[in-house]
């Protein structure tokens, strides 16, 4: 169906445009009439065909407003409604930024390009995974159907990532607070006590020398510092952009107590909920399997899933592929062999989901309450020996004046 441009006028005299799918300029304006409104300019659209979207910066996506588009779109193609003029309705709801990207889909799909080749076009908003799941929903035409698991699985991906990230925010506030105080007692309170203390004459105690000369180099050399650890910082970037440095570094990450067992179990339950979401969407199980190797940043995970595609495609077993597996345990690896055999692997993999999920939970609350007693510990001993260092000397003299 083509995508006409128009320009109208409302009751009220405010002029506006916009564009609309019909089959005739005729139609066009017949349908702007029966909206009541004065049809100003009526002609076919022109768009680009290719390239990527109106200034939208790949990378960028939103999930939240990919999972509403999913959801709304959903809804609407389930009530009967063709995709074109469910992709303008979407379109006058303005979803963020992603309204400018669903114009573009929309004027692609009506000049003859199919749904989820228009989706592909702008890959910094709908992954391979999504445009897969569109696609074999389209071919399958339960496109309504995968557009609802598609939002059910964003939404669930970003509850499990703000449930962490709250997790995380009473702890990394703790630490940039104790760091601070630290900070400004031994750059701005210190140095002026430990003047007076030297004027007196007197020997200080060694925890105070120990105090003064990291006061010392904090105010005296804080150029040299701040340089320092910028060169730290950015040799730590090309250490994480170089491929093996960043494979060690997701070893590392999984080995870390208390974070690492955290880390594993999301990894599981994402892995779970994506696998099943694209098996019932029609996806092959191979393919699958590739299309979430193809998403996943994890180095180690990647590699395991690569040792899974490739059993998979020589027609054996997963389980000795990922018997010595860092992220999935014996369990995970049985499940999905008895249910790739049994054929019930998408039913198995939402109850194993449903139990990551919980256990995500558990080890969320379990590294809470793990991690701020030791911050509370950490912050207090070390504000607690500057104070104490400071004030030894003083105590000395009162007592010696008495």
């Amino acid at each position: 169906m083509p995508v006409y441009t128009y320009k109208i006028c409302d009751g009220r005299g405010k002029v506006s445009s916009g564009t609309l799918a019909a089959d005739t300029p005729a139609q066009c304006r017949q349908v702007l009439r029966g909206r009541g409104m004065r049809v100003i300019e009526c002609a076919a659209a022109q768009f680009v065909r290719k390239g990527p979207i109106l200034g939208v910066k790949a990378g960028r996506r939103r999930q939240n407003h990919v999972a509403e588009f999913a959801r709304q779109l959903s809804m609407l193609l389930g009530a009967g409604i063709p995709l074109v003029e469910a992709l303008d309705v979407l379109i006058t709801q303005r979803i963020g930024r992603l309204t400018p990207v669903l114009r573009d889909v929309r004027d692609r799909v009506a000049a003859g390009s199919s749904f989820g080749a228009a989706l592909e076009a702008h890959g910094g908003w709908f992954d391979n995974v999504f445009c897969t799941a569109v696609r074999v929903g389209q071919a399958a035409g339960t496109m309504d159907r995968s557009l609802s698991e598609l939002a059910s699985h964003l939404h669930e991906r970003q509850t499990t990532r703000a449930r962490i990230y709250t997790a995380l925010a009473y702890p990394t506030v703790l630490l940039v607070v104790g760091v601070g105080v630290v900070l400004f007692l031994m750059s701005c309170v210190i140095p002026q006590l430990l003047e007076i203390l030297k004027a007196s004459g007197r020997e200080l105690p060694k925890a105070t020398v120990v105090v003064k000369t990291f006061s010392d180099l904090l105010t005296g050399h804080w150029a040299s510092l701040i340089v320092g650890a910028m060169i730290c910082v950015a040799a730590g970037a090309a250490c994480y952009r170089w491929p093996p440095g960043r494979k060690r570094c997701h070893r590392l990450q999984l080995r870390l107590p208390l974070a690492g067992t955290l880390l594993r179990k999301t990894i599981i339950a994402q892995f779970a909920q994506s696998l099943s979401m694209l098996l019932r969407s029609g996806v092959p199980f191979a393919e699958a399997l590739g299309l979430l190797r193809g998403n996943t940043h994890q180095m180690v995970l990647r590699e395991e899933l690569a040792e899974m595609e490739g059993a998979i495609r020589r027609g054996s077993d997963i389980a000795p592929a990922l018997a010595h597996s860092r992220i999935f345990p014996p369990l995970v690896a049985h499940i999905v062999n008895v249910g790739q055999k049994t054929g019930e692997l998408p039913t198995m993999l939402v109850q194993l989901k449903e139990g990551y999920e919980t256990e995500v939970r558990i080890a969320v609350g379990q590294f809470t309450a793990a991690v701020e007693p030791i911050l509370i510990v950490v912050m207090s001993t070390a504000v607690g020996f500057v104070v104490f260092a400071t004030m030894m000397p003083i105590l000395e003299a009162t007592r010696a004046i008495q």
